[in-house]
């Protein structure tokens, strides 16, 4: 909702949601983006390589099983 654009606040009046709540889901999604950024680019990946990723973690999310990868192949747990 945010990148529509919405407020916080609009996010809070739409979902019910606190504001609070939604500024920690950002932190730790971003946590999340600068780890794989940091893994990212220590590979070095071709476009065409990073797309394939893209298509296999989007798979795998679909599947429910992108957590189990991320602990599995990076020892990466939830924050």
């Amino acid at each position: 909702m945010l990148g529509d654009r919405n407020s916080l606040a609009a996010i809070h009046r739409i979902k019910g949601i606190k504001e609070e709540t939604v500024m920690k889901w950002l932190e730790k999604a971003s946590a999340h983006v600068k780890q794989f950024e940091r893994l990212v680019r220590k590979k070095k990946l071709s476009r065409v390589q990073f797309d394939a990723l893209w298509t296999y973690v989007d798979i795998r999310v679909k599947r429910g099983r992108i957590e189990e990868d991320a602990r599995e192949l990076f020892g990466v747990e939830r924050p």
